[in-house]
Protein backbone atom coordinates (compact mmCIF):
# COMPACT_ATOMS: atom_id res chain seq x y z
CA UNK A 1 0.00 0.00 0.00
CA UNK A 2 3.22 2.19 0.14
CA UNK A 3 5.44 3.61 -2.64
CA UNK A 4 3.36 5.56 -4.71
CA UNK A 5 4.31 9.17 -3.67
CA UNK A 6 6.50 9.95 -5.53
CA UNK A 7 7.65 13.39 -7.01
CA UNK A 8 7.23 13.63 -11.07
CA UNK A 9 10.70 13.64 -11.70
CA UNK A 10 10.80 14.81 -15.62
CA UNK A 11 9.12 17.98 -14.41
CA UNK A 12 11.32 18.76 -11.51
CA UNK A 13 13.85 21.15 -11.95
CA UNK A 14 17.62 20.03 -10.30
CA UNK A 15 17.38 22.51 -7.52
CA UNK A 16 14.18 20.26 -6.88
CA UNK A 17 15.82 17.04 -7.17
CA UNK A 18 18.84 18.11 -5.12
CA UNK A 19 16.35 19.07 -2.46
CA UNK A 20 14.06 15.74 -2.63
CA UNK A 21 17.06 13.49 -2.60
CA UNK A 22 18.87 15.91 0.43
CA UNK A 23 15.51 14.73 2.69
CA UNK A 24 15.57 10.93 1.01
CA UNK A 25 19.28 10.81 2.39
CA UNK A 26 18.70 12.60 5.66
CA UNK A 27 16.25 10.35 6.51
CA UNK A 28 17.67 7.34 5.73
CA UNK A 29 21.05 8.20 7.66
CA UNK A 30 18.40 9.23 10.28
CA UNK A 31 16.79 5.33 10.25
CA UNK A 32 20.29 4.40 10.70
CA UNK A 33 21.88 6.45 13.10
CA UNK A 34 18.29 5.96 15.82
CA UNK A 35 17.64 2.62 14.71
CA UNK A 36 19.83 0.46 12.83
CA UNK A 37 21.36 -0.35 9.54
CA UNK A 38 18.95 -3.06 8.61
CA UNK A 39 16.17 -0.97 9.18
CA UNK A 40 17.48 1.57 6.20
CA UNK A 41 16.24 -1.35 4.03
CA UNK A 42 12.44 0.01 5.08
CA UNK A 43 13.17 3.32 3.88
CA UNK A 44 10.26 4.67 1.61
CA UNK A 45 9.31 7.55 -0.50
CA UNK A 46 5.84 8.15 1.63
CA UNK A 47 7.88 9.00 4.44
CA UNK A 48 10.51 10.99 2.92
CA UNK A 49 7.00 12.97 1.94
CA UNK A 50 6.04 13.23 5.69
CA UNK A 51 9.41 14.85 6.62
CA UNK A 52 9.57 17.26 4.11
CA UNK A 53 5.67 17.97 4.42
CA UNK A 54 6.21 18.45 8.26
CA UNK A 55 9.45 20.73 7.29
CA UNK A 56 7.85 23.27 5.20
CA UNK A 57 5.41 23.95 7.92
CA UNK A 58 7.72 24.61 10.69
CA UNK A 59 9.65 28.39 11.25
CA UNK A 60 12.93 26.88 11.57
CA UNK A 61 15.47 27.12 9.54
CA UNK A 62 16.61 23.43 7.91
CA UNK A 63 20.87 22.59 7.46
CA UNK A 64 21.57 20.62 4.59
CA UNK A 65 25.49 19.20 4.60
CA UNK A 66 27.59 17.20 2.32
CA UNK A 67 27.83 13.70 2.84
CA UNK A 68 28.45 10.13 2.38
CA UNK A 69 25.94 7.19 0.27
CA UNK A 70 27.20 3.76 0.85
CA UNK A 71 25.79 3.49 -2.70
CA UNK A 72 28.23 6.59 -3.65
CA UNK A 73 31.03 6.31 -1.64
CA UNK A 74 33.21 8.88 -3.47
CA UNK A 75 31.08 11.25 -4.11
CA UNK A 76 29.50 13.68 -2.02
CA UNK A 77 25.48 14.02 -1.72
CA UNK A 78 23.45 16.56 -0.37
CA UNK A 79 22.19 15.09 3.27
CA UNK A 80 19.16 16.74 5.51
CA UNK A 81 20.48 17.46 9.21
CA UNK A 82 18.44 15.37 11.59
CA UNK A 83 15.75 17.25 13.81
CA UNK A 84 12.71 16.08 15.72
CA UNK A 85 10.92 16.41 12.36
CA UNK A 86 12.94 14.18 10.45
CA UNK A 87 13.26 11.26 13.54
CA UNK A 88 9.68 11.52 13.77
CA UNK A 89 9.75 10.69 9.81
CA UNK A 90 11.90 7.99 10.74
CA UNK A 91 10.19 6.43 13.62
CA UNK A 92 7.03 6.33 11.67
CA UNK A 93 8.80 4.86 8.74
CA UNK A 94 10.11 2.06 10.90
CA UNK A 95 6.62 1.06 12.67
CA UNK A 96 5.02 0.61 9.14
CA UNK A 97 7.20 -1.10 7.66
CA UNK A 98 7.40 -3.69 10.46
CA UNK A 99 3.17 -3.75 10.85
CA UNK A 100 3.20 -4.29 6.82
CA UNK A 101 5.33 -6.77 7.18
CA UNK A 102 3.33 -8.61 9.89
CA UNK A 103 0.63 -8.07 7.42
CA UNK A 104 1.89 -9.48 4.85
CA UNK A 105 2.98 -13.34 6.96
CA UNK A 106 -1.11 -12.93 7.71
CA UNK A 107 -1.49 -12.90 4.17
CA UNK A 108 0.82 -16.01 3.79
CA UNK A 109 3.60 -13.91 1.75
CA UNK A 110 6.51 -16.33 3.00
CA UNK A 111 9.44 -14.06 1.74
CA UNK A 112 9.10 -11.42 4.66
CA UNK A 113 9.36 -14.18 7.75
CA UNK A 114 12.90 -13.09 6.55
CA UNK A 115 12.88 -9.79 7.02
CA UNK A 116 10.92 -9.70 10.17
CA UNK A 117 13.91 -10.78 12.36
CA UNK A 118 16.14 -7.96 11.13
CA UNK A 119 13.51 -5.23 11.38
CA UNK A 120 12.23 -6.16 14.79
CA UNK A 121 14.91 -4.34 17.54
CA UNK A 122 14.56 -1.43 15.47
CA UNK A 123 10.59 -1.56 15.58
CA UNK A 124 11.10 -2.03 19.80
CA UNK A 125 12.59 1.13 19.63
CA UNK A 126 10.43 3.39 17.38
CA UNK A 127 7.06 1.77 19.59
CA UNK A 128 8.95 2.98 22.79
CA UNK A 129 9.42 5.96 21.11
CA UNK A 130 6.00 6.69 19.87
CA UNK A 131 3.99 4.38 21.79
CA UNK A 132 0.62 5.83 20.66
CA UNK A 133 1.39 6.20 16.69
CA UNK A 134 2.26 2.04 17.52
CA UNK A 135 -1.18 1.84 18.50
CA UNK A 136 -2.55 3.38 16.01
CA UNK A 137 -1.71 1.70 13.44
CA UNK A 138 -1.99 -1.62 15.22
CA UNK A 139 -5.26 -0.60 16.04
CA UNK A 140 -6.48 0.41 12.32
CA UNK A 141 -4.69 -2.59 10.68
CA UNK A 142 -6.38 -4.72 13.05
CA UNK A 143 -9.62 -3.47 11.97
CA UNK A 144 -8.83 -3.76 8.38
CA UNK A 145 -7.71 -7.19 8.40
CA UNK A 146 -11.75 -8.08 9.74
CA UNK A 147 -12.96 -5.74 7.50
CA UNK A 148 -10.84 -7.72 4.86
CA UNK A 149 -11.87 -11.53 6.78
CA UNK A 150 -15.50 -10.06 5.89
CA UNK A 151 -15.03 -9.86 2.82
CA UNK A 152 -16.58 -5.87 3.02
CA UNK A 153 -17.48 -4.88 -0.48
CA UNK A 154 -17.48 -1.25 -0.21
CA UNK A 155 -14.00 0.49 -0.85
CA UNK A 156 -15.30 3.11 1.51
CA UNK A 157 -15.87 1.33 4.35
CA UNK A 158 -12.78 -0.67 3.72
CA UNK A 159 -10.37 1.89 3.05
CA UNK A 160 -11.15 4.04 6.34
CA UNK A 161 -9.16 2.26 9.03
CA UNK A 162 -6.46 3.04 6.84
CA UNK A 163 -7.63 6.64 6.21
CA UNK A 164 -7.72 6.87 10.00
CA UNK A 165 -4.17 5.33 10.10
CA UNK A 166 -3.02 7.97 7.69
CA UNK A 167 -4.68 10.38 9.55
CA UNK A 168 -2.88 9.82 12.51
CA UNK A 169 0.71 9.33 11.10
CA UNK A 170 0.54 12.65 9.08
CA UNK A 171 -1.04 14.71 12.13
CA UNK A 172 0.75 12.70 14.90
CA UNK A 173 3.50 14.87 15.23
CA UNK A 174 3.56 16.76 18.56
CA UNK A 175 5.26 20.27 17.60
CA UNK A 176 1.75 20.93 15.80
CA UNK A 177 -0.46 24.07 16.16
CA UNK A 178 -4.04 23.05 16.70
CA UNK A 179 -5.01 24.60 13.35
CA UNK A 180 -2.24 22.59 11.18
CA UNK A 181 -3.32 19.38 13.00
CA UNK A 182 -6.91 19.24 11.85
CA UNK A 183 -5.25 20.41 8.19
CA UNK A 184 -3.09 17.67 8.30
CA UNK A 185 -5.46 15.32 9.49
CA UNK A 186 -7.93 16.15 6.47
CA UNK A 187 -4.59 15.83 4.29
CA UNK A 188 -4.00 12.25 5.66
CA UNK A 189 -7.50 11.11 5.80
CA UNK A 190 -7.66 11.50 1.98
CA UNK A 191 -4.73 10.79 1.03
CA UNK A 192 -5.00 7.29 3.07
CA UNK A 193 -8.13 6.69 0.88
CA UNK A 194 -6.03 7.62 -2.21
CA UNK A 195 -3.40 5.02 -1.53
CA UNK A 196 -5.57 2.27 -0.45
CA UNK A 197 -7.88 3.00 -3.74
CA UNK A 198 -5.26 3.18 -6.07
CA UNK A 199 -3.52 0.35 -4.05
CA UNK A 200 -6.97 -2.18 -4.54
CA UNK A 201 -7.06 -0.90 -8.44
CA UNK A 202 -3.17 -1.30 -9.03
CA UNK A 203 -3.61 -5.55 -7.65
CA UNK A 204 -6.77 -6.03 -9.24
CA UNK A 205 -5.57 -8.46 -12.27
CA UNK A 206 -3.68 -10.59 -9.60
CA UNK A 207 -6.28 -10.56 -7.05
CA UNK A 208 -9.15 -11.58 -9.50
CA UNK A 209 -6.68 -14.19 -10.73
CA UNK A 210 -5.77 -15.83 -7.28
CA UNK A 211 -9.64 -15.51 -6.10
CA UNK A 212 -7.81 -13.12 -3.54
CA UNK A 213 -10.05 -10.45 -1.53
CA UNK A 214 -10.51 -6.84 -3.42
CA UNK A 215 -13.14 -4.58 -2.51
CA UNK A 216 -13.34 -3.27 -6.12
CA UNK A 217 -13.40 -6.50 -7.38
CA UNK A 218 -16.70 -7.18 -4.63
CA UNK A 219 -18.35 -3.46 -4.89
CA UNK A 220 -18.25 -3.16 -8.63
CA UNK A 221 -17.99 -6.51 -10.72
CA UNK A 222 -19.47 -9.28 -7.67
CA UNK A 223 -16.35 -10.66 -7.94
CA UNK A 224 -17.65 -12.72 -10.87
CA UNK A 225 -15.90 -11.50 -14.43
CA UNK A 226 -12.66 -11.89 -15.69
CA UNK A 227 -10.38 -8.45 -15.21
CA UNK A 228 -9.68 -7.72 -19.18
CA UNK A 229 -13.83 -7.08 -19.00
CA UNK A 230 -14.33 -5.72 -15.62
CA UNK A 231 -11.55 -3.02 -15.88
CA UNK A 232 -13.10 -1.24 -18.45
CA UNK A 233 -16.66 -1.20 -16.72
CA UNK A 234 -14.95 0.33 -13.49
CA UNK A 235 -12.74 2.63 -14.75
CA UNK A 236 -14.74 5.64 -14.52
CA UNK A 237 -16.13 4.90 -10.91
CA UNK A 238 -12.69 3.96 -9.16
CA UNK A 239 -11.52 7.00 -11.03
CA UNK A 240 -13.71 9.42 -9.48
CA UNK A 241 -12.98 7.67 -6.34
CA UNK A 242 -9.44 8.49 -6.82
CA UNK A 243 -9.61 12.10 -8.30
CA UNK A 244 -12.31 13.45 -5.53
CA UNK A 245 -9.77 11.80 -2.76
CA UNK A 246 -7.09 13.79 -4.36
CA UNK A 247 -9.25 17.19 -4.71
CA UNK A 248 -9.89 16.70 -1.01
CA UNK A 249 -5.97 16.18 -0.26
CA UNK A 250 -4.79 19.50 -2.39
CA UNK A 251 -8.03 21.74 -0.35
CA UNK A 252 -6.13 20.68 2.60
CA UNK A 253 -2.60 21.18 1.09
CA UNK A 254 -3.85 24.24 0.06
CA UNK A 255 -4.86 25.75 3.47
CA UNK A 256 -1.71 25.08 5.22
CA UNK A 257 0.64 27.78 5.25
CA UNK A 258 3.60 26.63 3.64
CA UNK A 259 6.77 28.06 5.14
CA UNK A 260 9.90 26.46 2.64
CA UNK A 261 10.25 23.79 -0.33
CA UNK A 262 6.29 24.68 -2.05
CA UNK A 263 7.85 23.99 -5.67
CA UNK A 264 9.02 20.68 -4.17
CA UNK A 265 5.94 19.82 -2.57
CA UNK A 266 3.80 20.98 -5.67
CA UNK A 267 5.25 18.75 -7.99
CA UNK A 268 4.49 15.23 -5.28
CA UNK A 269 0.94 16.68 -5.35
CA UNK A 270 0.12 17.85 -8.71
CA UNK A 271 2.56 16.01 -10.75
CA UNK A 272 3.41 12.80 -8.85
CA UNK A 273 0.11 11.72 -7.09
CA UNK A 274 -1.81 12.71 -10.52
CA UNK A 275 0.32 10.94 -12.63
CA UNK A 276 0.50 7.92 -10.96
CA UNK A 277 -3.31 7.78 -10.70
CA UNK A 278 -3.79 8.13 -14.76
CA UNK A 279 -0.90 5.54 -14.66
CA UNK A 280 -3.18 2.86 -12.65
CA UNK A 281 -6.30 3.79 -13.61
CA UNK A 282 -4.97 3.42 -17.69
CA UNK A 283 -3.52 -0.25 -16.80
CA UNK A 284 -4.73 -2.85 -19.36
CA UNK A 285 -6.34 0.12 -21.38
CA UNK A 286 -3.49 0.25 -24.54
CA UNK A 287 -2.78 3.07 -23.37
Amino acid sequence: MFGYIKPDKPEMKIREFELFRAYYCGLCKCISARYSQAARLALSYDCTFLGLLLSSLDGKDKSIQPGYCITKPFRKIPVMTRSDIMEYAAGANVLLAYHNLVDDIRDKRPKSLVAIPALYPAYRKARRKYPRLDRCIRNSLKELRDLEENRCDSIDTASRPFSELLAEVVAGFDGLDGQDRQRLERLGYNTGKWLYTIDALDDLEEDMKRGCYNPLALQYLGGSKAYESAIDEIRDQVGFVLRYSLKQVCEAYESLEINRNKPLLDNIIYGGMYKKTDQVLNKGAGV
